[in-house]
């Protein structure tokens, strides 16, 4: 499927994920990314979601009531799946999980922005210029999306919006059986 001329420039890159969602007709439940390379994962040049924010753009609830704790017994299952056959106590599975966890939390994000306050005449784009847009991280669907023109004055109306598409949309969910 193609689609374009689908923005005004002061759109936020969240509002184009939207765009872009609704003109496939599939559901925002995942994660997505920006790539102003047009690399996937390139962190250097990644538009995201901040931390403690949903696919829809909502913030996460800190109301522990939500995720019930595990049991001990749990717990003890989850680490014995996740290390596998190994020598190792209960104690010193936990003890390298909490190692990890916390060098997982140390590291700080270094891309340089976020979806939800970027907008595209921020990005300074120009007719030509490509970009990726990787929606879920597990499936990876990966777009380019292409500056064919800018219209800074554009008519009046609401943005963004899809004008022409092409073709028939993939299923966000395949049968690939």
């Amino acid at each position: 499927m193609h689609a374009r001329r689908f923005w005004q420039r002061s759109i936020r890159l969240e509002e184009l994920h939207f765009a872009i969602q609704h003109a496939y007709e599939w559901g925002c439940d995942h994660l997505y990314s920006f790539f102003m390379s047009g690399k996937a994962w390139d962190e250097s040049t990644e538009y995201r979601l901040p931390e403690g924010v949903t696919p829809w753009g909502d913030r996460v609830s800190d109301d522990e009531e939500d995720w019930p704790a595990p049991t001990p017994a749990e717990r003890e299952q989850a680490l014995r799946m996740l290390f596998g056959e190994t020598d190792m106590t209960l104690e010193e599975m936990k003890a390298e999980m909490e190692a990890f966890w916390e060098q997982v939390l140390a590291e700080e994000y270094q891309g340089p922005g976020d979806v939800q306050t970027t907008t595209l005449d921020q990005l300074n784009l120009r007719p030509g210029q490509e970009l990726m847009y990787l929606f879920d991280y597990g499936d990876e669907w990966r777009f380019k999306v292409r500056v064919h023109a800018l219209h800074p004055d554009a008519s009046d109306g609401e943005y963004p919006r899809v004008v022409e598409s092409v073709g028939e949309a993939p299923e966000q969910y395949p049968d690939w059986e």
